[in-house]
């Protein structure tokens, strides 16, 4: 079975300026999910998508083939799907090469704990899930929440009886962006169709994990966070 891990990471970033590239203890922040992925058993190809000149020299630098992202997949509002799907049919046309399930990594999430890759590419290769996702349970539920109007006053998201008591209410799960791993054919074939999360089809099984395995380094505070999480 063919698992390809892809990496996108496009050069422009207005929090903070170069993320993808900005040094973490010594080196790139995308060598941490570059290793992540090298460390996973199942993945066997890697390649990272890009359309800046300087993260592509820090991937080929760990051995990882850049692939060069059309600036029009690489813009504030384009889906990461179209930078996913490029790359798959850019291996297909260039070497042949065609994976049955995609692992997209973010490049600017650079704790992830051993072996979770490899729990998500088992979890959806051993069900009938066109994806599976890590995912981390709520704290703040949606049934707590407030509408505020343009006078400042709230009132409630839901109608009816609302439960305050955590142990009452049903847990809720947020995807985190982590690890996503999707059956090549699903990617492909949503290509004509548009929404959140329709590249990752109609069946999502979720992988529950802990928050800290989902920070994303978008500004000052994120990266303090996560050099504090290395030091622990």
């Amino acid at each position: 079975m063919n698992v390809l891990c892809i990496i996108p990471a496009r050069g422009g970033s207005k929090g903070l300026k170069n993320k993808n590239i900005m040094p973490l203890f010594g080196k790139p922040l995308i060598y941490y999910t570059i290793r992540a992925a090298k460390d996973s058993k199942l993945v066997n190809k890697i390649v990272v998508s890009t359309d800046d000149e300087k993260i592509a020299k820090a991937a080929q630098k760990y051995n990882v083939q850049a692939i060069k992202r059309p600036v029009k997949y690489a813009t504030d509002s384009a889906p990461i799907e179209l930078a996913l799907r490029h790359a798959v049919e850019y291996l297909k046309n260039t070497e042949g090469y065609f994976a049955d399930v995609i692992v997209w990594l973010q490049a600017n999430i650079p704790i992830r704990k051993k072996g979770q890759i490899d729990n998500v590419v088992r979890k959806l290769i051993s069900s009938k899930a066109d994806s599976a996702v890590t995912v981390y349970p709520v704290t703040q539920f949606p049934q707590w929440m407030k509408r505020m109007n343009k006078d400042g006053f709230l009132s409630p998201l839901f109608k009816g009886a609302v439960k305050y008591r955590r142990q009452d209410v049903e847990q809720m799960y947020l995807l985190d962006g982590a690890i996503v791993a999707i059956r090549s054919t699903v990617l492909m074939k949503t290509k004509d169709k548009s929404g959140v999360h329709v590249f990752m089809g109609k069946k999502v099984s979720g992988v529950v994990q802990e928050l800290k395995y989902t920070i994303e380094v978008d500004d000052k505070e994120s990266f303090d966070m996560v050099k504090f999480y290395f030091r622990k």
